[in-house]
C-alpha cells in the first residue's frame, strides 16, 4: 500500500503536476500584471506622455507659421483688382461716335459719287434701300400715301382712268435708270393690274431723291378703268398698293404694300369716272 504514493508522486514531477492538480504553469493566464504590463519596460505606452515628442501633432501655429515665406499670400494690395484692370482705355468700347457714325447709310459727301446720268449718288452705296411711297392727286401734284389713304384716279392722255404711282425720299441707290412697278390687288380675289416704268430719280437738297412731279411719265401708270378685272367697285374700296424700287443692275430691289382706298375724286370727272369704274362695267357701256 505504501508504493502507491511513490509512484504517483513520481508520475505528478514527470509531468510538472501543480499542488492543486491539472494546471501545471503557476499563475498561467493569470500572472500578476499580465496583459497590463504594470511598469513593463514601456512607461506609459500608447500615450508618449514626453516619449520624446513634446506636442508631436499640435506644434505651436503648425501650418499657420507667422508670416510663412509669402507676407499677406493671398491678399495682397489690390491684388486682382489693380486700378482700371481690364479696362484701362478711357471710354473703352464708347469712343465718341463709334458704332453710330453720323449719317450712317447717308454719308456726308455722298453727293460727289458720279453717275451715268449726271444725277450725283443718293446716299451711301453701301447703305439698305429706302424709300416712300407718293402719288399724284386731284390738281397733278403729288402728295405722301400712308396706309388707308386716298388714291386719286385719274383720266391720262391715253384715255380710261389710271392712279400715277411714285416715290420719294429715296435713299441708297443709283439714281439712273431705276424701275418703279405699282400694282393695284384685290386683297379679296387675289387679282391685280400694274405697270412699270424706268425713270432717272431728281435728287433734292437733302441728298434723296423722288420722281419729278412735272414728268407723270415717270411715274407707275397703274392702270384701273374701265374696270374689266375687279369684282369690285375700284372707289371707296379698300385695296392693296404693291410699290417696288428697282437699281438699274437689279443689285437693290425693295417693295412695300400699303391698303389705299381708290377714289374718283377729280372735280367735274366723278360721274363718269365712277361709271367705268364700278364693278362688272361692260366695255362700250354709255356713261353720263
Amino acid at each position: 500500500m505504501k508504493s502507491i504514493p511513490v509512484v504517483l508522486l513520481s508520475l505528478c514531477l514527470v509531468m510538472s503536476c501543480d499542488p492543486d492538480g491539472g494546471n501545471p504553469t503557476p499563475d498561467a493566464g493569470t500572472g500578476q500584471d499580465a496583459g497590463t504590463n504594470q511598469d513593463a519596460g514601456i512607461p506609459d505606452s500608447g500615450t508618449n506622455q514626453d516619449s520624446g515628442i513634446p506636442d508631436s501633432g499640435t506644434a505651436p501655429d503648425s501650418g499657420t507659421t507667422e508670416d510663412a515665406g509669402i507676407p499677406d499670400s493671398g491678399t495682397a494690395p489690390d491684388s486682382g483688382t489693380t486700378e482700371d484692370a481690364g479696362t484701362p482705355p478711357a471710354d473703352a468700347g464708347t469712343t465718341p461716335d463709334a458704332g453710330t457714325t453720323p449719317d450712317a447709310g447717308t454719308t456726308p459727301d455722298a453727293g460727289t459719287i458720279e453717275t451715268s446720268c449726271g444725277v450725283p449718288y443718293l446716299g451711301d452705296p453701301n447703305g439698305a434701300l429706302d424709300f416712300k411711297i407718293k402719288a399724284l392727286g386731284p390738281d397733278w401734284t403729288s402728295y405722301p400715301l400712308t396706309t388707308g389713304s386716298t388714291l386719286t384716279v385719274i383720266e391720262p392722255i391715253q384715255g380710261g382712268r389710271v392712279s400715277f404711282v411714285g416715290v420719294y425720299d429715296v435713299i441708297n441707290i443709283d439714281p439712273c435708270g431705276v424701275s418703279i412697278l405699282g400694282a393695284l390687288k384685290n386683297p379679296e380675289t387675289g387679282r391685280l393690274t400694274l405697270d412699270s416704268r424706268t425713270a432717272n430719280l431728281q435728287r433734292g437738297p437733302d441728298g434723296r431723291g423722288s420722281n419729278i412731279d412735272l414728268d407723270d411719265a415717270s411715274f407707275s401708270n397703274v392702270t384701273l378703268c374701265p374696270n374689266q378685272w375687279s369684282a369690285k367697285n375700284l372707289y371707296d374700296e379698300d385695296y392693296e398698293l404693291i410699290v417696288i424700287l428697282k437699281d438699274s443692275l437689279g443689285k437693290k430691289v425693295l417693295q412695300k404694300t400699303l391698303m389705299v382706298r381708290p377714289a374718283c375724286n377729280v372735280p367735274g370727272e366723278e360721274a363718269f369716272c365712277r361709271c367705268i369704274c364700278k364693278a362688272g362695267y361692260v366695255l362700250g357701256s354709255p356713261c353720263p
